[in-house]
């Protein structure tokens, strides 16, 4: 059942004053996440720097890297005495854990991200998904902080089926933030497991999503798959079997302070990149993961419509592609890896010339201070995604240019794009002219609108701090 529908709004920014009562009286916090701190990239490497300054005792239980031969977690980590950090790790037999990976990266991931098509689903490799989900939702029970109440913070989709076990446990207050995007309920509803799944998901008392759309597709997939659910989209809230669900939008911030240290502190690289390089005064920079799902080769395709329309601009610049490796299983990565080498040798043989070829590309992953230096060196950065949950690199290249320079073009299917939309120009990612034109837009920007599109989209992220948005998501997991 649906009420009328109406244009959520964020919620609304967390004060000083609330801060510091918050922290004061929080309880112990378990967070329930499928990689764990030291994981660079992704989730982990948001969680690490918010759980570390919560102000109260954090246990985090995370699925180890590398599973053993056994299901007992791991001591708690030789840093957490004294410091208020413990970390756990489950180590799964090889059987189930493989079992579970490959659910989670050939599967729900592009289930979630709407490629329906390349999804294939196994109902064996389901069953120990279920179990594992299952397993460590036993084991957080047992290691867990016996305070009262007992706060749970379940992450992202890849421990999804832990939620029933977790919320069966008297006392619990469990609260699950989708860090990944929540597509049309037709999407999931053409899925063997998307009731399952569903129905999973509604023992959370609370439900963050980045964006207004993953909210609302949630709370329409609900009310299309569970004929006996109440949901209401004015509330943001779903009943079901008696349990209320509150549904909050919350984009993840970045740690402003830390960004722009880092960015300081390599400048002096940064300055180098260029003459280290061989690179023109002028680079536009795209950093991802090789997967289909960032729109790399869509990129490639406005890229080359932009030299073939712009002979002049030859030579004045580069397009810089880091490319790190893909995180998902099976044949297609390596397809697509392999689709993107051949169209950067094909335009860099169309339109390279003796000592100048348009696309360099580099490969590997970058840590933190290398990832600065470049963001503050591009004179554009180029998010193309198909789909995604919010798109961090976005707002970290944000963070970095204290400069009040660099541009931001941003596909309207990352997450961010809303937040981001009054200063990064805004593309279609899979139409070439519009990116064509955003590229050739970047290279003749003015320094007086570079100033202001920054200073705006610098100005969203600090009123949504990574560290007000943890505190956000629990001031509303603990309210009554």
């Amino acid at each position: 059942m649906n009420s009328a529908t109406t244009t959520p709004v964020l919620i609304s920014p967390i004060t000083q004053e609330e801060i510091e009562r918050l922290e004061l009286f929080l309880p112990t916090v378990n967070v329930i996440s499928y990689a764990g701190p030291g994981v660079t990239g992704g989730v982990p490497d948001s969680l690490e720097p918010v759980v570390r300054r919560l102000g109260t005792r954090v246990n985090w239980f995370a699925l180890s890297e590398l599973p053993l031969a056994n299901t007992d977690f791991a001591p708690p980590s030789a840093d957490s005495a004294g410091s208020g950090f413990s970390y756990y790790a489950p180590l799964a037999p090889k059987r189930l854990f493989d079992a579970h990976q490959s659910v989670v990266n050939g599967y729900l991931w592009d289930l979630l991200h709407g490629f329906v098509a390349k999804s294939a689903f196994d109902p064996e490799a389901w069953k120990s998904f279920r179990a594992l989900c299952q397993s460590v939702a036993s084991e957080c029970i047992t290691a867990a902080s016996e305070s009262f109440p007992t706060i749970c913070w379940l992450h992202d989709y890849q421990l999804a089926l832990a939620a029933p076990v977790l919320a069966s446990q008297h006392g619990i207050v469990l609260s699950q933030f989708w860090h990944a995007p929540w597509p049309k309920p037709e999407i999931i509803a053409s899925s063997p497991i998307g009731r399952e799944l569903v129905q999973a998901m509604l023992h959370n008392k609370l439900i963050g999503f980045h964006t207004d759309e993953y909210a609302e597709n949630f709370l329409n997939t609900v009310a299309t798959l569970l004929e006996d659910a109440v949901v209401d989209l004015n509330s943001y809230k779903a009943t079901y079997q008696g349990r209320t669900t509150s549904v909050a939008v919350l984009p993840l911030g970045v740690d402003m302070p830390y960004w722009q240290k880092l960015a300081a502190a390599a400048k002096p690289y940064s300055e180098a990149l260029g003459e280290k390089l061989g690179l023109a005064s002028q680079f536009i920079l795209g950093v991802e993961r090789l997967e289909y799902t960032k729109g790399i080769l869509e990129r490639l395709n406005g890229l080359e419509l932009m030299l073939k329309t712009n002979p002049s601009d030859h030579r004045r610049f580069h397009y810089v592609q880091i490319s790190q490796e893909a995180k998902l299983d099976g044949t297609a990565p390596l397809e697509y890896a392999r689709q993107v080498e051949a169209k950067i040798a094909s335009i860099n043989k169309e339109y390279g010339r003796e000592g100048w070829l348009p696309i360099i590309h580099l490969k590997g992953k970058l840590n933190h201070q290398e990832l600065a230096a470049w963001y503050q060196a591009a004179t554009a950065l180029s998010i193309n995604s198909l789909s995604d949950g919010i798109n961090v690199i976005a707002k970290e290249f944000v963070a970095c240019r204290s400069d009040q320079q660099g541009v931001l073009i941003l596909s309207r299917a990352a997450g961010c794009a809303r937040e981001l939309s009054q200063g990064a120009y805004l593309v279609d990612p899979k139409a070439p002219v519009e990116i064509s034109n955003a590229f050739k837009a970047a290279l003749s920007l003015d320094i007086e609108e570079k100033r202001r599109r920054m200073n705006s989209m610098r100005d969203v992220l600090t009123w949504n701090q990574l560290h007000n948005w943890a505190l956000s998501f629990l001031r509303l997991a603990m309210a009554k």
